[in-house]
């Protein structure tokens, strides 16, 4: 398939685009804790425009203090701000791409501790933050409406190209528009005209002092997912009126705080499941319709935009993993691009002191340890080549193996399985239900280990001998993990099974299935277990299953679970294991789980190191699991920094 549609201009008011991939706003940490410019921001945007995007929108931008939602966020409300935001806008721009900046306020979306104090357009409290909002006076409401036109000003003084206006997610557009948040009985309420007047004021303010020619934008939630909330039918009118009213694009995406997995969609989730609200939006108006929905390839993409869904795509988080995504689409160099697969491990949380270079912060990738772009984090081409050996095909060792040949190193991969069961733990993942773009990820790392001349010894199980034989002067250990089995009475007489034997398909499971150990393998081996067994259940010792998941991800998964009838077992301890099942004890009180065709095991790994490495190599390093089991996200940082020490 050839990506000429996404690849073909338009215009958003009198701005041509060369493309239509977007850079949305997102939150990203790397403005300064004042809200301000400084090098981390410009190597973080500079990167997304050099990496082909046509359009890089500035994340949230608070138009007045107390409509700052999170920390970092850009400070537009004050003149201060012209001086960085202009070194921003160029930088964009010298890199090739257009930018808009996005006008915000949180509303009753912060916190009082944030933002000094909490207003909204009615004091109706967000069932997040849960503080209850001091509502607008009218005088008030008009005199935020001139703060947003005041920093729209300041934005076009910057040199920006346009600015949208941030009425999605429930924050303080979408707050007057939404009949859940909006109780006024003045101009700023009552029925739709009256909601919809806010928007209204705030784009003819802004046409009026800077230009017809200066575009806005407004991004809108197709509907909020909340009881009482916006709903697609209304968000239809409001798109006309917002057409009628001057503004130059509607960006479309979905839901509020309440029910941020329409924000965030998780791995389960379609790729471009709302472009079907994308699509009705653009049959009401003329103006261009952008859609946001977990777009991470180019195929998708270019069906929409052919089908005519949309005029323009979003690439949230694929814009993190890889800021070259459209050079790459665009040059044919599908196989370079890295994967974005939603799995939030990484760009939803901002600091990892643990896992990430010292001194990380802001926002980033698991696949791409250089998301920031910043010039201590990006791989070096080494001065002293030297010979390495990486034992161990996972994601911690493919990883440190590609970023070395990367480097200019001699690499050497050596693995005991064939090539298909690269990936170790990282594969296995990918067999439960929803888990498969796990092989997308694997895949790249193969391709970039092939394309950085990386040799690699399948069906070959490292030994010292063999490590000798080959002198290297740096040994990365990265063996993995073996599964925990535990010194339970019964276990070794009563056929229990291992979870990663059952993922791959050995045993093939029968009519019933009980799994011992409810963290991430435990539970996807429960859902895994649904297509084969019409009864499942899961025992855990602790209060809840999969604590350690990003909420959006575990909250689709436990409804998933409930919607399948898997019994689960929390606050119980497993004292024995009998024939199909266990005698354990829940909350005190000794009980029996029995009845099951087979019983597995998912109660976590133990690093594996087969022998001593010591004095194999100069270096000898030890990575991922094989140093301390915790996740892939920590084992290709390891790996990544090991990379960048050799």
């Amino acid at each position: 398939m050839q990506f000429s549609t996404t690849f073909s201009p338009y215009k958003v008011g009198k701005v041509e685009l060369k493309n239509r991939l977007i850079v949305p706003a997102m939150d990203s940490g790397v403005f300064d804790p004042k809200g301000f410019v400084y090098q981390p921001t410009l190597d973080y945007y500079g990167a997304r425009a050099a990496g082909g995007f046509g359009l890089v929108i500035i994340e949230i931008t608070a138009v007045e203090p107390t409509g700052v939602g999170m920390p970092c966020e850009p400070a537009g409300w004050t003149d201060d701000c012209i001086p960085g935001m202009t070194q921003l806008a160029k930088v964009i721009h010298d890199n090739g791409s257009k930018s808009f900046v996005q006008l915000h306020h949180a509303g009753r979306e912060t916190v009082s501790a944030l933002a000094g104090k909490v207003v909204a357009p009615s004091s109706v409290p967000c069932p997040t933050n849960r503080e209850t909002p001091k509502e607008f006076t009218t005088e008030e409401v008009y005199e935020l409406i001139q703060h947003y036109v005041d920093t729209a000003v300041r934005m076009k003084k910057a040199e920006f190209d346009g600015v949208e206006i941030h009425a999605s997610h429930g924050y303080m557009g979408g707050q007057f528009l939404s009949p859940r948040s909006n109780k006024r009985v003045d101009e700023f309420g009552g029925g739709i005209d009256g909601r919809a007047y806010f928007m209204k004021l705030v784009v003819e303010g802004i046409k009026k002092e800077c230009g017809e020619d200066f575009p806005v934008i407004a991004r809108l939630s197709s509907k909020e997912n909340r009881i009482g909330g916006l709903e697609m039918e209304e968000t239809i009118v409001y798109a006309s009126m917002l057409e009628e009213y001057g503004y130059d694009a509607l960006h479309i995406s979905a839901g509020t705080y309440e029910t941020w997995e329409t924000i965030v969609p998780p791995t389960a989730w379609q790729s471009g499941w709302n472009l079907a609200s994308a699509r009705r939006i653009k049959e009401a108006v003329n103006i261009p319709v952008f859609s946001v929905g977990l777009f991470h390839d180019p195929f998708t993409i270019e069906t929409a935009l052919r089908r005519g869904d949309c005029d323009a795509i979003s690439l949230g988080r694929q814009s993190i993993a890889d800021p070259a995504f459209p050079n790459k689409a665009e040059a044919g160099g599908l196989a370079d691009i890295i994967p974005c697969i939603g799995c939030t491990q990484r760009c939803m949380e901002f600091n990892y002191p643990e896992n990430l270079m010292p001194g990380d912060w802001g926002v980033g990738c698991m696949y791409n340890p250089q998301s920031s772009h910043r010039e201590d984090r990006m791989l070096k081409k080494t001065e002293t080549p030297k010979k390495v050996v990486v034992v161990g095909a996972g994601p911690g060792g493919l990883t440190a193996a590609w970023m070395s040949a990367f480097r200019g190193h001699d690499v050497t991969l050596l693995e005991k399985n064939g090539p298909l069961a690269a990936g170790g733990q990282l594969r296995i993942g990918a067999f439960p239900p929803f888990k498969q773009p796990l092989t997308r990820e694997i895949r790249y790392m193969l391709h970039m280990c092939e394309k950085n001349g990386v040799k690699m010894q399948w069906n070959c199980e490292a030994t010292p001998e063999i490590i000798s034989e080959l002198k290297p002067d740096v040994l990365i250990m990265a063996t993995g993990a073996t599964p925990v089995v535990p010194d339970i009475k019964g276990l070794k007489e009563t056929g229990v099974v291992l979870a990663n034997d059952v993922l791959l398909g050995t045993p093939v499971l029968q009519k019933s299935a009980l799994i011992i150990g409810g963290g991430e393998v435990g539970a996807e081996t429960a859902e895994y277990a649904t297509d084969y067994c019409s009864r499942v259940a899961l025992v855990e010792m602790l209060p809840e299953i999969v604590p350690t998941l990003y909420l959006t991800v575990r909250n689709a998964m436990l409804k998933r679970m409930k919607e399948e009838e898997i019994e689960i077992h929390t606050n119980t301890k497993v004292l024995e294991f009998i024939e199909g099942g266990v005698i354990a004890e829940q909350n005190g009180e000794k009980i029996t789980l029995d009845g099951f065709d087979t019983v597995i095991l998912a109660l976590g790994s133990k690093p594996y190191l087969p022998f001593v490495a010591d004095g194999l190599a100069e270096q000898v390093f030890v990575i991922g699991d094989a140093e301390a089991v915790k996740d892939a996200k920590w084992a290709i940082y390891k790996a990544y920094r090991t990379a960048m020490e050799i």
